[in-house]
């Protein structure tokens, strides 16, 4: 027992270290983009030594790659749970819902918003493996369900993934939480503002679906 338990203290350092450091690069990669990011102000976000970003992960970019997959492994996870939660229930309260925890897990974590402006202004290695890992199954998901909703009469006409972007763009706002703070008067922060705001959104996109509770 003694030596099991003095095995994992490294290895719970080892994780901690390693917390401390990927909690650093998304805050970083988010504000800055990956280029302006230097993984000596990483360190020092993260209070560890430069070296250590090195042995953990090599470079950079495996860093980077690393950031991403924490925060968008936290994005899944959250419309995971949501679904099997929402098993049995039908598609359009499915779908209604499936956006709000979108739009909400948008609110509480910006970074998902900044990483995909920054690496989405230009084409490259990095946006493709980003959408091929994480985010082309999100898309090929909700723009199914627009065309559905639309065979159903309950979503706007148009162009499903232009409607997915109404969404997107939507969510823009909560990237640059001085802006919105600003322009209202910090009612973007409130949980009845939100929750307006949500209501507005998904009628763009669903204007004859049920508004069921979340």
């Amino acid at each position: 027992m003694a030596s099991s338990t003095a095995e994992s203290r490294p290895q719970a350092r080892t994780a901690a270290t390693r917390d401390k450091i990927e909690r650093s690069a998304m805050a970083a990669f988010s504000e800055v983009g990956f280029d302006a990011a230097s993984t000596r102000e990483i360190a020092r976000r993260a209070d560890v030594k430069q070296q250590l970003i090195t042995y953990h992960y090599g470079s950079k970019l495996e860093l980077w790659k690393a950031a991403v997959d924490r925060l968008f492994g936290e994005f899944a996870d959250r419309l995971n749970t949501r679904r099997i939660g929402l098993e049995g229930v039908d598609e359009s309260t499915q779908t209604w819902l499936l956006l709000r925890e979108f739009i909400l897990f948008s609110a509480e974590r910006p970074q998902v918003a900044r990483f995909m402006m920054h690496e989405g202004a230009v084409p490259g290695p990095r946006l493709t493996w980003l959408y091929e890992r994480h985010t082309r199954k999100f898309f090929e998901d909700l723009v199914g369900r627009i065309k559905r909703a639309q065979q159903s009469g309950i979503a706007a006409e148009g162009d499903p993934m232009q409607l997915v972007y109404i969404v997107l763009g939507a969510v823009a706002m909560f990237s640059h939480p001085a802006e919105a703070d600003l322009m209202t008067k910090g009612l973007s922060r409130k949980p009845e503002s939100l929750e307006r705001y949500v209501e507005l959104v998904l009628r763009l996109v669903l204007p004859d679906a049920p508004s069921p509770s979340g």
